[in-house]
């Protein structure tokens, strides 16, 4: 850690912040991918596909190209939804940072700086009209310096940081798929409290869920 600095967050970090939440979430999509294909219900489906091409078609080759389509069409719609939340994510607090974290006394944003390169970043903000509750938002650190320690110093700023201000519990939320972000936070003393499926056509197919985790801050 010594080479990093925690900081808080300036703007001349913007662009920085918004290349590195996008790479970090969009990571996500071959993980996501190789979930769905392991589901016995998507597993059904192309089986079923296959076969009804076969069926009409009485060629292996064109069954095979055409389910090949028709993987790659999923993949599509794969890709879409994560670019989708991405965007909408930066249409929302990451479009202005400085107004979304920094404007208010109980909300922060800070980053880790090497080399004069943005390589991590966290949010924290009060859960609306609470003076309680605290979350933990945009947690990313850069590919190649995971592994150091980065994501868990991240984690104890925001808690130190709700802790300073009277808060009783940080929560968060994080995705299915974020296996090594959950052993993370179950490190740190985070549990998991509830479970829900993502409200889209894929989500609900692939029952893909969201988890919420939270910390409740001692005395």
């Amino acid at each position: 850690m010594a080479d990093y600095t925690i900081r808080v967050y300036k703007n001349r970090d913007y662009n920085a912040v918004r290349m590195l939440f996008a790479e970090g979430m969009l990571e996500y999509i071959p993980a996501t991918c190789a979930y769905v294909l392991k589901l016995p219900r998507a597993q059904f489906v192309l089986f079923i596909s296959f076969i009804t091409l076969l069926l009409i078609s009485r060629s292996y080759l064109l069954s095979l190209v055409s389910l090949a389509i028709v993987f790659t069409a999923g993949r599509r719609q794969l890709n879409s939804e994560y670019h989708q939340y991405v965007e909408m994510c930066q249409r929302e607090d990451l479009l202005d940072i400085e107004e979304s974290y920094m404007a208010s006394n109980n909300s922060c944003f800070w980053v880790v700086e090497c080399n004069s390169r943005v390589i991590g970043m966290v949010g924290a903000q009060p859960v609306p009209r609470s003076t309680e509750v605290m979350v933990l938002r945009r947690l990313s650190v850069a590919k190649d310096k995971r592994h150091q320690g980065l994501a868990s110093a991240l984690c104890h700023k925001v808690k130190d940081f709700a802790r300073q201000r009277g808060f009783k519990v940080v929560t968060l939320e994080t995705s299915m798929i974020q296996v090594a972000a959950h052993k993370l936070y179950e490190k740190l003393g985070f549990q998991n409290t509830d479970v829900k499926i993502v409200p889209s056509l894929l989500g609900r197919f692939a029952n893909f869920s969201i988890l919420t985790y939270e910390y409740r801050i001692k005395e």
